[in-house]
């Protein structure tokens, strides 16, 4: 998994309908050291953002079928801390900066300067390199504390799930040091971790505290929980990327998973951490309508769905983890 081996060119996905401009930037950009992949179509780019992971979006704002602003909205929904810069006309320029509202973070005017392109790339890359720092100032502090009171009110709403936050956070942890993650993802797992199911603040109590197994209905409302966590943290400009984390955090490696049916490398890693931590955490704590498994058969049910759920590298990680401490 790549992802593990250490630090990659930043990936750009390069969209426009007019395959002259499309192979020029894609030749430059490549040239400056960027790996791009590229798409002659809104649809067809969303298609790659479902299945591919990208630092940023390069988009035409003029595109027959899903506009540059249509997929700019849908972009910034499924993937909120993806930087996203339109490509636009000089008449169109009022059209872009209303854009700047609904998801694009940045725009260019045509004819573009290819030697100037990069730097407008840098500084929306920048703006993520920034983000850790800006996090652990102590204002970001007494947020995550607030936040983390927000998420003991919500497992406190079920007696089943109570510190359900905590010790998933704790799993993810251990994963992490497992997985050899840096101390700026450490600290952006942690805060995803702790705040993963705040979105269930907003779910019924009568679903979320039933006493036996959801109806395919309610179990339906319940998988709302990931995009209304996003929601509630992504308003806090320096918490996009635990958003995208939070967001994705029950999407399966195969596609079949919830809110996006994100495939493969296109879900967030702290999101595929989480995932194993939740369903494990989730597995081995008793119910009133069943009881925990055993932290044996819970290892078998994880690396029966390797591959399918869960990353098989992850939960080979994660077992051996586990299972060390338990002869510790």
């Amino acid at each position: 998994m790549s992802q593990l081996s250490g630090p990659r060119p930043f990936r750009l996905l390069v969209v426009d309908d007019m395959e002259a401009m499309r192979l020029a930037l894609e030749d430059s950009l490549r040239f400056q050291g960027y790996e791009v992949v590229s798409a002659a179509s809104g649809e067809e780019a969303l298609e790659f953002l479902r299945s591919q992971r990208f630092d940023l979006l390069l988009t035409d704002q003029a595109m027959p079928g899903l506009s540059g602003i249509e997929l700019a909205e849908a972009t910034a929904r499924i993937h909120p801390d993806v930087p996203i810069v339109l490509l636009t006309g000089n008449t169109d320029v009022e059209l872009a900066k209303a854009s700047l509202q609904r998801g694009a973070s940045d725009f260019v005017t045509k004819p573009v300067n290819i030697r100037e392109l990069p730097i407008v790339i840098e500084r929306n890359l920048t703006r993520r390199k920034l983000e850790v720092a800006r996090l652990k100032e102590r204002e970001a502090q007494v947020l995550f504390e607030a936040i983390k009171a927000l998420a003991s009110a919500v497992d406190a709403k079920d007696p089943y799930t109570a510190r359900h936050s905590m010790r998933v956070t704790r799993l993810s942890m251990l994963l992490a040091d497992a997985m050899g993650l840096s101390s700026d993802e450490k600290y952006f797992l942690e805060l995803s971790a702790w705040m993963h199911d705040v979105g269930k603040i907003g779910v019924p109590d009568h679903i979320l505290i039933k006493p036996s197994r959801l109806t395919p209905e309610e179990f339906e409302i319940m998988k709302i929980h990931p995009v209304k966590g996003g929601e509630i943290v992504g308003q806090i400009e320096e918490l996009t990327r635990v958003a995208d984390v939070i967001r994705h955090h029950h999407e399966r490696l195969d596609g079949r998973g919830y809110p996006d049916g994100l495939r493969g490398e296109a879900i967030p890693l702290l999101s595929r951490v989480i995932f194993i931590a939740d369903t494990f955490e989730a597995m081995t704590t008793d119910r009133s309508y069943r009881r925990g498994l055993t932290r044996e058969h819970a290892f078998a049910e994880l690396r029966d769905n390797a591959g399918s759920q869960f990353e098989p590298e992850l939960v080979e990680l994660f077992v051996s983890k586990i299972e060390s401490l338990q002869d510790a």
